[in-house]
Parts: C-alpha cells; structure tokens; sequence
C-alpha cells in the first residue's frame, strides 16, 4: 500500500512538473518582396514585442537571405512588431503579429523610394542552402550578362536556351508562352535547375524565369540601332559568290512613373527589316549546282511591348502588359534541295495581353492570380501555282502549294496561394488553358510527284503521287487544366522535405489517371551553407499537341482526303476519281497522355567566395509516348481495306529513356562593384559562366504520324533525332576597364544522329522510311557544331547623376552573400557603341546530311549554316 501511494505522488509530481514546463518557443519567418513581387535580399528585419511578455525578449535586426526571409528563432509566445526596410524602398511595419509554437511566416511589401548603392548582408547560411526555391541550383545572371545579351527577342530566347541547355521552360512572370519582352523590361533573369516540385508541368526539370519591371522614378528614354551591311559577311563554303545580304535593328523604349507611389509603365518598340540571298544545292540531271540565287528573303518584324503597374492598396498590385509581334517573309522555303519557284510567303500578327494581380492576403499566406489571352493570325501564299517534283534528296521544284491560314484565340488562367502553418510552407494552384481554332490552312493541294532517283526522274518513272484534296476549313475547341498541391517540410533547419501532387486533364482526350506524385529531399549538411544535396522523384505528363489533333481532324479520310497513287503516270497521274484510295488520320479513343517518370540527384557546391558548381543526374522513362500505327498496311500489296490508302492511328505505346549528367559553374569575384561607376581598372568585374550538358536519349518513334518502317516497335529503338551527346556553352564578361564591355560567348555541340534509308518504297506502303535490313534508326554520325559569339562595346556617360530605382541581384555565398543594387541612373545620359560579332572565328557548321542511299550526296552534308555576321550600333539613354 505504501508503495502505491509512493508511485501515484511520484506520478503526480510528474505530471506537475510536466504541465508547469513553458510551450515551446516560435519560429517567425518574414519574406520581403517589392511591389512587383520580387523578393528583396538583404533586407533588415527588427522585432519588437508588443505585450508585456515578449518585451522582455532582446532581439537583434536580421537580414533577409537569398530567398528574401529573415528567419528568428526562439521567440517566446505572443505578439510582436515587425519593420522591414530596405535602402531605396519605403520603411513596411506589421503590427500585432501573433507568433505560435512552431513556424510562423509573413509577408511585408516594401514600395520603392529611392536609389541606393550596395549593401552586404549576413545570414542563416546553412538554412538558406536547406531552402528548395533558395539560390541553390540556380543561376541569377548579373546585370553585366543581361546587357551583353541581344536585343532582338528572337536572339535573346535562343541565347537563353543555349545557356540553360535543352528542353527549358521560359516563364515570363509566371506565364508560360509567347514571345520574350524586350530586353530594357527584363529585371531579372534566373536559371533553375532540377525543377521537381508539382507546381511545374514539365519533366525536363529546367526553367528560366525572367522577372520584368515597369519604369521607375522619372520618365527615362532609350533609342538603339544596329546594322549590319553585305560586307561584314562571309561567304559560304557552298557556293563560289556570296549573295547580297542586310539587316537593321531599331528600337525604342520609354518608362517611369505615371503616379508617384502608385503607378508606372514601360513602353518598347522594336523592329527589324532584313534581307538574305538563298544557296540552292541540287544534283540535276546535266550535274551538280551549288550557287547563291538571284533572289532576296526580306522580313520585316515588330515587336511593340508595353506594361503597367498600379497598386491598388499598399499591399496589393495590379500589373498589366501587351504585347504585339507582326512579320512577314517573303521567298521562303527556298534554297538547299528547293529551287526558286519553291518561293512562298507568310504574315502573322500575335496579340497577347497579360494580366496578373499579388500579394499577400492576411498575415500568413500570399496570392497570385493572372490571365493570359493570345489573339493569333496567319496566311501563306505561293509564288507559284504548280504541281512539285521531288526526287529524293537530289532535287525539288515546283510551287510550294501553300496557302491560307491558321486563327487561334486562347485563354490561360492560373491562381497560386501560399500559405504557412507552422513548419509546413504550403503551395496551392490551379490552372486553366483554353483555346479556339480556326483555319482554311491547305497544302499539297495540286499534288507532288516523288522520284526514287534522278534515273527515275529522266524516265518520267515516279514512285507515287500524293495530292490532298477537299474541304481544308477546320474550326474545333480545346482545354487542359492542372491543380496541384505541394508543401515545403522544414524537418529541421537544414533539411526540407518537399512531397506534392499535381492532376491534369485535357479535352479530346479519354485518359483521366494523369495523377502526378511528387517528392524532394533539400539538405545541407554542414553549418557553413555551402553544400547543398537534392534527390527527386516525380510522375509528369505531356500535353496532346494541337496541331496534332488539327490533321486527324483536317485529313479524316472524308472532309479532306489525301491521295496516294503508286507508280502513276507522269505528268498527268490520270483520273483521281472516288474509287482512289486516300489516306487517313484518327485520334483513337485509347490515346494517353505521354507519361515521364523522372529520378534526380544533385549538389550545389560554393567553392571560396567567388565560384559555384552545381552538378544534377537525371533519368527520364517515357511511356504512352505517341507514334503512327497503321490500320491497313499492304499484305502481299493488298489493303485490308481496298477504299483507303494508309489509315495513320496516333497510337500510345512507344517510349524514351535518356541518361543525363549537367554540371554549371558561376564565377563572380566582383557583385559589389558597380557596372558603370567605380574604379578605372579592376579584375573582378570579370564574370564567368559555364553550362556542360553530357547526355544520352533514345526512343522507338519520330513522331505521332511516323510509321515504324518495319512495323515492329521493338526494332525501332535508336538514338532520338536531336540526340547530341555532349552540349557546352561558356560564357565570360569583362569590364576590367570601366565602362569597356567585353563579353565572348563559345557554344559547342557534337554531332546528331541521321538514318540510313533505302530511297525506295520496299513495303508498297506510299511512305519512303524504308532501310536497308539489319540497319537500325539513327546509325550515322553528322558532325559537331561549334560557335565563337563576341560583343564589345564602350560606355559614355554624360550629366549628373538621376534617381532610378534599384534592379537587385544576389551573388558569392559562404560567410556572406553579396547584394548589389544596379547603378542604371549613373549618369543623365549613356551613350553606348558596340560591334556584335556571330560566329567570329568563322567556323563551318555542316547539316542537312543524306541519308538516303540513291542520292548523289548520301552521307555529305548539303549546306551550312551561321557564317560569321558583324554588327555594329549604338544606344542612347537619357
């Protein structure tokens, strides 16, 4: 008895002393974003009681990291104010902020005041590099790398797409699609690697996110122009004379304030008005010719880009932009195997208006709604109204039979909401992309006669003909939409889980089991923060193409067919009548969605101050993957189905696998010192980047109306078509003398791979894919391609200095991370002059190899491409 009484007050006691223990302290993480929602580093973060039992805490300022958070730690329950400021932007206090046991998060929107500097900032280092949307596995590229790249939209998204390797999304503030903004929008521009998380659609794990601003502060202007004439080009190897060729860029760009501390917009106009000379490269019946042809390829394109924010409370922003592109080329599809009469024109018009609206709603969560909407048009017309001849890889002529046009009018809607509860970091979004289609679009509508040889061509002895006829006017509907789920588990300060999952569905489409799980592990072993691991597995599906489901309903067999004569006369096929099999094009109701799953591992190294090296396996296994099946293949030189040629069914059972090995390295020993403003000479305003892209894919399809040429899928397994094993692009920018710009850009890339085909119809199916047996896809070698690109230019600067706002960049790591605010209002008036050099060493890159044995160029390449070009121009801003 004594015993028990001893065991229930020692129980008693316990349990006393247990619920007299105090609740465990509260995380409080506060993000820092500007009005535009772009997060701001280096920011200082003070917190202040606000009740008697939190006054007694003693806590010093801290400053936002690379994700623009401050974190503090162990605070005792309660209330606080918070005060974030940073230099240039107004001072943002939060009052009567609860903090609970666990992690707290808020949001505090600074509006911009005026300009700053630098400023270096200290941090979490090891918490920092634990975040997956941190500065790990990511490049931010400096304002130096931003100026040295084009302004032409069009060069500026290849450029992009060199640096960040193949298969990158581009999100333009958060949109995916259309064409880039003009440079002088671009705030900022990251490269992120191994993008996992189920936010993302894409299973290729890379994104560049290019943020844009309107116009800060007083109205500035820019006005540039460059040119390049016909004797700053070389010749190609192809032919004995160059042809005459020009170019002039133009352009425009205004923006500021409209409403001090309320609204501001950007407005940019450029064009460009082009010419080239086509090289024509056949094998005739009387011989080879290789000349420039007595034509020009004009173009004329404009670009007209403008924006406006408006906030609408303190908090809140509204931002809307638009954008139009209009072109028009002339003598297209000329040149190479094409003669001159091939010559056909296009004109497109894209109009595309964003709007977008932010920030945060409450104290924990943070909102992001936009809409998208593109209004598209365009037409083609031949030069010529004939027939086409084509002997195979030796020779085509004839019209080029296009024309009419394609109208599309689409809808992209999305809305993001964050949210924090305690250590989870909760995403949550939803998305919607809507089109309509139209199009009287035709080709081939006066038939195409295919010759296996030039022996055949000079017998008057074509393999077949091919002719669509019918109604070519299409109009249909199309919707896909996506929601998704993802949260962010701070296990511990250097370790992040990251499960999610994202479910999409699209009209036209019978498969709804597109459920896409994902997961990610973020850690950061050591308390320096800087090495940061991330592994990654995921389920991602791929979009049915629209274009795909336009010829499955354009060529049905019934509003359009296409004729397939074998062996018809020439040059009159004879009656094409009724009783003439055509062709035909179906979407069964058994089609997938492509289904990728992909696994991931990864380290993010920060070697010294100055350099960084991120290194990411990825392997990608793609099932349900497109590919044409025919219904009624020839048996014994018999259809099944005696009323129709080949009946193409988009079937879903190929695949792809791909092995790929990315490694970047950053080198910047100089992020504090200003572009423009600082000293005469000095080495650290060099910056180096590097992108080595060492990879393998192979597939068991061209494409969903690719028919296997021996019918069996297991046979077709080869390299893919753009299957080019290693890619490099290295890239170095150098001010070491102020206001001197030098940057020089190398791209390297090995060869691709190309078929062996027989040049004839083997299996009487009207398709010329046949090889010779035993030789698989993708057997032959092209060469590699290599690429010197140089800007180099010198910078006046003129007048006292104007209040700009800052544009904001991040560099180094380790002890400190480096925080420069952009000096772009150094001077009243910049004047800059450049010379522009593509491809400066003048190297030769080969392509359009044959593959075809019964031409007279199988395995040579046919032409060549990017010969040296130099421009000059010169940019004024004031």
């Amino acid at each position: 008895m004594r015993t028990l009484t001893a065991l229930a007050l020692i129980l008693l006691c316990g349990s006393r002393a247990a619920l007299a223990q105090p609740p465990a302290p509260g995380t409080l993480k506060v993000t820092v974003v500007d009005q535009t929602g772009a997060v701001i580093v280096g920011a200082t973060v003070t917190v202040a009681g606000a009740e008697d039992v939190t006054r007694a805490a003693s806590l010093s300022p801290v400053k936002t990291e690379d994700a623009g958070v401050a974190t503090i730690s162990a605070l005792p329950l309660g209330r606080y104010t918070v005060q974030a400021e940073f230099p240039g932007f107004e001072t943002r206090v939060l009052k009567d902020v609860r903090v609970r046991s666990g992690e707290n998060k808020q949001v505090a929107v600074l509006p911009i005041q005026k300009l700053e500097a630098e400023v270096t900032v200290a941090q979490d280092k090891q918490a920092a590099a634990a975040d997956p949307h941190g500065k790990s596995f990511g490049t931010v590229l400096t304002r130096e790398e931003i100026e040295a790249l084009s302004d032409d939209p069009s060069i500026l998204q290849q450029q992009l797409n060199d640096m960040a390797g193949p298969g990158a999304v581009i999100k333009i503030d958060g949109f995916e699609g259309g064409a880039l903004p003009a440079k002088a929008q671009i705030r900022s521009i990251r490269i992120s690697r191994d993008q996992f998380a189920a936010e993302n659609h894409s299973a290729g794990g890379v994104s560049i996110e290019i943020i844009t601003q309107p116009g800060q502060g007083p109205v500035r202007y820019n006005t540039n122009l460059r040119m390049r004439g016909n004797g700053l080009s070389t010749r190609n190897p192809f032919v004995p004379v160059r042809g005459p060729e020009q170019n002039v860029n133009y352009g425009f760009n205004a923006g500021g304030a409209l409403v001090k501390d309320k609204s501001s917009f950007n407005v940019n106009v450029f064009g460009t008005d082009a010419y080239d000379t086509p090289n024509l490269n056949v094998a005739l019946p009387n011989g080879t010719q290789s000349v420039a042809l007595g034509l020009k390829t004009p173009s004329h394109n404009l670009f007209v880009n403008g924006q406006l924010d408006w906030a609408l409370t303190l908090d809140q922003t509204l931002r809307i932009a638009y954008n139009l592109n209009r072109d028009t080329n002339d003598n297209l599809g000329v040149g190479g195997f094409n003669e001159a009469d091939r010559a056909y024109s296009t004109e497109n018009t894209v109009h595309n208006i964003r709007i977008q609206t932010f920030g945060p709603l409450g104290r924990r969560a943070f909102w992001r709604s936009r809409l998208q909407t593109f209004w598209s048009d365009s037409n083609a017309v031949s030069a010529a109204q004939a027939p086409t001849i084509t002997v195979l890889d030796a020779f085509t002529s004839g019209g080029a039979q296009q024309a009419g046009g394609n109208h599309s009018r689409t809808l992209q809607l999305g809305s993001d909401l964050d949210y924090v509860l305690g250590k989870n970091s909760l995403r949550a979004g939803i998305l919607f992309d809507g089109g309509w289609y139209r199009s009287d679009s035709t080709a081939n509508y006066l038939g195409t006669f295919t010759f296996e040889n030039l022996q055949a061509f000079i017998a008057n002895q074509p393999l077949n003909y091919t002719r669509r006829i019918g109604d070519p006017n299409i109009s249909y509907q199309n919707l896909q939409g996506a929601v998704y789920l993802q949260d962010d588990i701070r296990v511990r300060k250097n370790l992040t889980l990251s499960p999610g999952v994202r479910y999409e569905a699209q009209t036209h489409v019978h498969d709804y089991h597109n459920v896409e799980p994902r997961f990610g592990v973020t850690w950061a072993p050591f308390a320096s923060g800087t090495t940061t691991l991330r592994g990654s597995a995921g389920l991602f599906n791929d979009w049915l193409p629209t274009s795909t489901y336009d010829q499955t309903l354009r060529v049905d067999g019934f509003r359009q067919q296409e004729l397939n004569i074998l062996d018809p006369s020439f040059p009159d096929p004879g009656a094409i009548g009724g009783v003439t099999p055509v062709n035909r094009y179906v979407l069964g109701s058994d089609y997938h969605l492509p289904r990728t799953t992909r696994f991931s591992a990864g380290m993010d190294q920060q070697i010294g101050k100055y350099v960084r090296v991120v290194g990411t396996y990825s392997y990608q296994r793609v099932s349900d993957q497109a590919r044409g099946l025919n219904l009624n293949t020839p048996v014994n030189g018999i259809r099944p189905d005696p009323l129709f040629g080949n009946i193409v069914d988009v079937f879903s059972d190929a695949a792809a696998r791909q092995h790929q090995l990315q490694v970047d390295m950053n080198v910047n020993p100089g992020a504090l010192l200003p572009a423009f403003n600082g000293p005469r000479i000095s080495w650290k305003r060099v910056t180096v980047f590097a992108n080595y892209q060492l990879s393998s894919r192979r597939d068991n399809t061209d494409g969903p109306f690719a028919i296997p040429a021996t019918g069996d899928l297991s046979a077709e397994w080869g390299p893919s078509q753009n299957d080019a094993r290693n890619r490099l692009n290295f890239s170095v920018n150098n001010q070491v003398v102020r206001n001197l710009l030098m940057s020089v850009n190398v791209n390297y890339s090995s060869a691709r791979p190309y078929t062996i085909l027989t040049g004839r119809d083997d299996n009487g199916d009207g398709v010329f894919n046949d090889r010779p047996a035993g030789i698989g896809r993708g057997t032959l070698r092209a060469d590699s391609t290599t690429q010197v690109n140089m800007l180099t230019g010198y910078q006046f600067t003129m007048g006292h200095s104007a209040p700009l706002p800052p544009g904001i960049g991040v560099f180094g790591g380790g002890g400190a991370a480096q925080v420069r605010t952009f000096d772009q209002g150094a001077a009243r008036y910049r004047l800059l002059l450049f010379v522009q050099a593509q491809n400066l060493t003048n190297a030769v890159n080969y392509l359009g190899y044959s593959g075809t044995l019964t031409s007279p160029f199988f395995g040579k390449p046919t032409a060549a491409v990017g010969m040296r070009k130099i421009d000059a121009g010169i940019s004024l801003s004031f």
